[in-house]
């Protein structure tokens, strides 16, 4: 299945944004490039976004989780929403806070799937369940507890909120991101059947795991020479498991 998404409300360009909200990012160039389209969708909101955007600023840089566990948590979340947006734009802050690219990788994938350890391991479970609201079990919090201090929970739970309320905002406006590949593919690896056909029709992207046969997403942002191959192999898939994200860019003025 493949959809076009175009934005629902088109993100303002710099020269319509408020001052306020020029100076934030002209403020914070150290937090990369990638999110224009972002603020020019908070834009239509100017209070709002001052607001939010100050929240994001004190998680970044006054937050007490450190970069490695922050970027942990917002990459499973986005993950787990399945919001490219927010997920592509954290790939590089992840890389600079010390993950290398296999476990950056390993956040969009099943958590068994990469041997985790430790601390790690429990915060990426704890995004799980947060990013879906479901309850916390004591064992799990218990050994969050035993390694973060009671402001860092309390920051772990903030932190985790506010992705999610961006990723289902920017999912449900369909903004697109500032830099985009020609596709993004999306897997729902608790559809798929087995059947295969997608790991014939393009082995660089899908491989079937010999344990459950289930297929696994090798490259979410397949090169563009891969485009025909991805769009048969999904076409293939008889579970409807693999969707395709072609993202328009909005006209710009």
């Amino acid at each position: 299945m493949t959809t076009t998404r175009v934005p629902r409300i088109p993100p303002l360009p710099p020269a319509e944004w408020p001052p306020v909200l020029r100076s934030l990012l002209a403020d914070s160039h150290r937090d990369g490039p990638g999110r224009e389209n972002l603020f020019g969708t908070l834009a239509h909101h100017p209070v709002l976004a001052h607001a939010w955007l100050s929240l994001a600023r004190v998680l970044t840089h006054e937050g007490t989780l450190g970069h490695r566990r922050r970027e942990l948590i917002v990459l499973r979340v986005a993950h787990r929403l399945d919001a490219p947006y927010v997920y592509r734009r954290h790939r590089t802050p992840a890389a600079d806070a010390g993950l290398t690219d296999a476990e950056i990788d390993a956040t969009g994938a099943d958590l068994d799937a990469h041997a985790w350890a430790g601390e790690d391991s429990d915060l990426l479970a704890a995004a799980d369940l947060l990013a879906v609201n479901s309850p916390v079990p004591e064992g799990l919090w218990g050994r969050l507890a035993r390694v973060l201090s009671p402001g860092q929970l309390v920051e772990l739970l903030v932190l985790a909120g506010q992705t999610a309320t961006m990723c289902a905002t920017l999912n449900t406006l369909h903004t697109p991101s500032d830099q985009q590949p020609s596709l993004v593919v999306l897997l729902a690896r608790e559809r798929c059947c087995s059947a295969g056909q997608c790991v014939g029709a393009a082995p660089e992207v899908f491989e079937q795991d010999e344990e459950d046969g289930r297929v696994t997403l090798l490259v979410p942002e397949p090169e563009a020479r891969y485009a025909d191959e991805v769009r048969f192999a999904a076409d293939l898939c008889p579970s409807g498991a693999i969707t395709l994200v072609d993202e328009e860019e909005p006209a710009r003025s």
